[in-house]
This record gives C-alpha cells, sequence and structure tokens, in this order.
C-alpha cells in the first residue's frame, strides 16, 4: 500500500512538473506584431521547409508574399525564381499571416490558413498555424 502511495505521488509530481513545463514554454514564445509581420512579408520572398530543415535546398519551398497581396508558392526542392506551382492571396488579420492558394496544401494543411510567426534567433522564424492544421514551419526571408 505504501508503495501504491508512493508511485501515486511520484506521478502526480510529475505530471505537475511537465504542465509547469509546458505552460512556462507557452509562455515564452512571443509572436510578432502586426507592423513586424507586414514588414516580414510584403514584398518578401521566403524560403521555408515544411520539416523545419533549412538547411537541405531538397526541403525548402520559395514562395514570394508580393505587395499586392498576391502570393506565389513553389514546389518543394525547386529554385527562388522557378515558375509558381501555385498562387493566391494573402492578408494581415491582427497578429497573424493568412494565406489562401488555388490548388495545392490542402493534405498538408496550408491550402488556407492564418499563421502567427514567433521570431527563433537572428535570421531565423517559425510559422504556426493557429488552427493546429498544419505543423510547424520553420523559415527565413531571402529577400
Amino acid at each position: 500500500m505504501k508503495m501504491r502511495l508512493h508511485f501515486a505521488a511520484v506521478n502526480i509530481g510529475f505530471m505537475f512538473l511537465l504542465v509547469v513545463g509546458i505552460a512556462a514554454e507557452a509562455a515564452e514564445i512571443k509572436v510578432l506584431t502586426a507592423d513586424q509581420l507586414k514588414n516580414l512579408v510584403s514584398g518578401k520572398t521566403w524560403a521555408i521547409a515544411w520539416q523545419r530543415d533549412l538547411t537541405n535546398p531538397l526541403t525548402l519551398t520559395y514562395w514570394d508574399f508580393k505587395a499586392d497581396g498576391s502570393v506565389c508558392a513553389r514546389f518543394v526542392g525547386g529554385k527562388a525564381k522557378d515558375k509558381c506551382a501555385d498562387d493566391g492571396k494573402w492578408r494581415l488579420q491582427g497578429e497573424a499571416l493568412c494565406w489562401e492558394l488555388q490548388r495545392i496544401g490542402e493534405t498538408y494543411g496550408y491550402k488556407s490558413v492564418c499563421v502567427r510567426v514567433r521570431k527563433v534567433d537572428e535570421r531565423h522564424y517559425e510559422a504556426i498555424a493557429q488552427d493546429g492544421k498544419m505543423a510547424p514551419a520553420a523559415f527565413y526571408p531571402v529577400k
């Protein structure tokens, strides 16, 4: 009986630390403001890694977020100047970047999505879908 109580207390303690750790990590995530996001997006090309590996050119895709609100999405493994695989529209909605493509991305949850962006380090960012349907993606602005 004492052994069971000991294990129960240890499990409760572990769960408490896990919840506190997750809450602390969530509190540290600071998303970009609307103005910061606009400067990062409008008229820029992003190198995006859906698998979050920005070092492998075979897993990168390049997207142009044009100042007129249009977006050009290229296939993974392509080059920054390749023809668009799809196009669509982007807009800012508060502190979120939203886009809607015409054809690609349905399977992986990025055809139509709103993301919040956080700065990871001096050059790299992470896009986190508000609805959780798209896995977080790493990216950096190319120009």
